[in-house]
């Protein structure tokens, strides 16, 4: 086989079977749109060849197995942080039962709380005057309502929960 060489290419005869140049010729047409020679009326098949090249060099090279010492040494380190992290969270985690649901008690009926209509209903006064006070802080006129609502009764939230 002979070769030339110039700056940036070096020309090699390679001899191709011709089942191959075939194949070669039909994707440099079908799949690459190669140009027609201008004497020759034939497809210039050297981009082609040359992307097929690059095309077989890059499978092989994500096929290989990975043999740079840095790259292994830079994942075993990684692993390793991962794993004494994952150590840590399993010890966090160890007095924990993550499995049982959590479960809250219900309210018992001194912790139920009401909406503005309810405790109004319960007063018997209208639910404007409740909201008033529980949102703008605004007593009512009536000593008495004004006295069950601070004595009794006092905001938790959007609601209000009898006073123990």
């Amino acid at each position: 086989m002979t070769s030339r060489r110039t700056e940036n290419v070096t020309r090699v005869d390679v001899r191709i079977p011709n089942e191959l140049y075939e194949q070669i010729r039909e994707i440099a047409i079908h799949h690459f749109n190669a140009k027609i020679h201008h004497r020759s009326n034939k497809p210039e098949v050297t981009p082609t060849i040359l992307e097929l090249i690059k095309i077989g060099i890059a499978h092989i090279d994500s096929t290989l197995p990975v043999t740079n010492e840095t790259i292994t040494d830079e994942l075993r380190q990684a692993i390793e942080q991962l794993d004494s992290r994952l150590t840590k969270v399993e010890n966090q985690l160890s007095g924990v039962n993550v499995t049982a649901p959590r479960v809250e008690s219900d309210p018992t009926e001194d912790e139920k709380i009401l909406t503005d209509m309810k405790l109004s209903e319960l007063l018997g006064v209208s639910n404007l005057l409740i909201r008033d006070y529980r949102v703008k802080g605004k007593k009512p006129r009536g000593q008495a309502l004004a006295r069950a609502l601070t004595e009794q009764w006092e905001v938790k939230g959007e609601g209000w929960v009898r006073k123990s």
